[in-house]
């Protein structure tokens, strides 16, 4: 990685006036904007217009870069740290986007290359026909930062994975994307869908279900903490996201009793009546995907739990934050790919599963026919060699501008064994070879 890129404020300051300039009044933005925004008719404005064409800035015709779309976010010059979001505008494939948006994340959230999350409004939506087999009519999508991920690649891989192994999951679609931050470069960046009733409802499930994100270790399907002391409510460590009421009386009621069930079942009646609470397959597949990727900071929190209203209403499972995977933890740190660990003491639904050798002995053997199928490594090598080449360049170019602050970044800057893009990818690939291996033995 190199020296950041630095821009003069001048000029960055003339591209957002210039950029933000639409032929639709609509378009204006909202909110504690830094300069004054004229519209983009061709009179006002139109010596800045064409100064900032022949840089090619023009948001609305700067539409790729290094064989990327271009995605160009205009917010506040102080977007706050809090939840709520502000007025922006994002201008993608030439079009203009009213929205809102956030920070996002609690481990990106201290990143100087942040995550963000986008609301359109009034009826908009955002469109990507062309990628991730169709990204369109998104209400909201996020934008990942992946500046705890030299290879740019796991967010992608992990969710792409989740996808193979059934058509019948609920799917989080990823690709990447540069992303332009109030007319400067910002970087690359893995764009998601945001998991929420709009994605879930076009998916075919119930707009008016239940929402549930586990925010915390404490969300292990068992009647006591992460600590090993007795819960004050069996929903610690879930944030309702969805669904009625949002607060107060019976909120939580339903993932309550999703885990005193759990929690609190006969072996023989967990086994018969599991399948009238939850997806089996989910959940088991929640297990193997754990397995597979070492997911070490998503076998309870970063994970969501929907569940539809009515008579056969069950219990749904869908992944998040991936970017503790593949030989890497959260913090970067070096996870080998002799990873043997079940999971089974930080969730007690993994453990009631596994310790019951009717649902152990399927599973394990679901898992060996995916290693040999669907999932084979050479599968996953495949996708990890077609999306390393397609961000090849982007990659390179986010490594030089963001190399320093990655490297004095605190939470490593002590560290000896960073990699740069084009190693982490290597290691990667070395981690899935080795790691594919181990698992093929241990469950042969």
């Amino acid at each position: 990685m190199g020296q950041a890129r630095r821009g003069s404020p001048h000029v960055a300051t003339a591209l957002l006036v210039l950029a933000l300039g639409v032929a639709a009044s609509g378009c204006q933005p909202q909110g504690p904007w830094g300069s004054a925004v004229p519209e983009c008719t061709g009179t006002e404005g139109a010596a800045r217009e064409d100064a900032a064409l022949s840089l090619g800035q023009d948001p609305r015709r700067y539409v790729e870069e290094d064989g990327l779309p271009v995605l160009h976010l205009y917010v506040a010059d102080s977007l706050p740290d809090d939840d709520d979001y502000q007025a922006a505008r994002v201008f993608y494939r030439g079009r203009c986007y009213v929205s809102r948006a956030r920070y996002r994340g609690a481990t990106s959230k201290d990143f100087p290359k942040r995550s963000f999350t986008l609301d359109f409004r009034d009826g908009q939506s955002f469109d990507e026909p062309l990628l991730a087999a169709g990204f369109s009519g998104r209400r909201k999508v996020v934008l990942i930062s992946p500046f705890n991920d030299n290879s740019y690649l796991r967010a992608r891989l992990g969710f792409t994975l989740w996808g193979l192994m059934s058509p019948d999951h609920l799917q989080v679609k990823t690709f990447s994307a540069v992303v332009y931050l109030n007319g400067r470069y910002h970087g690359l960046y893995t764009v998601a869908d945001h998991v929420d009733r709009h994605s879930l409802s076009a998916q075919g499930m119930d707009v008016q279900g239940e929402l549930f994100k586990a925010v915390g270790p404490d969300a292990n399907f068992s009647r006591r903490d992460a600590s090993g002391r007795p819960k004050a409510s069996l929903h610690l460590g879930y944030e309702k996201k969805e669904g009625e009421p949002e607060e107060g009386a019976g909120a939580y009621a339903s993932i309550e009793q999703l885990t005193d069930f759990v929690a609190g079942t006969p072996a023989e009646r967990f086994r018969a009546e599991r399948g009238a609470w939850m997806q089996v397959e989910d959940y088991e597949d929640w297990w193997i995907l754990v397995r597979l990727a070492a997911l070490s900071d998503s076998v309870t929190k970063n994970a969501y739990h929907f569940r539809a209203q009515g008579q056969a209403r069950r219990w749904r499972y869908i992944p998040w934050d991936l970017d503790a995977s593949f030989g890497q933890n959260w913090d970067t740190t070096r996870q080998a790919p002799d990873v043997s660990a079940s999971f089974t003491e930080e969730n007690l639904l993994l453990a009631r599963m596994l310790e019951d050798p009717a649902i152990r002995h399927p599973l394990r053997e679901r898992l060996h026919t995916l290693l040999h199928t669907t999932l084979h490594r050479d599968v996953v090598q495949g996708l990890i060699a077609t999306y390393a080449a397609e961000v090849d360049r982007a990659a390179r170019k986010d490594e030089t501008h963001w190399g320093e602050a990655y490297r004095h970044f605190p939470r490593w800057n002590q560290r000896t064994d960073l990699l740069g893009f084009e190693d982490e990818v290597k290691y990667l690939r070395d981690w899935v070879d080795a790691h594919w291996a181990l698992l093929d033995e241990e469950f042969h």
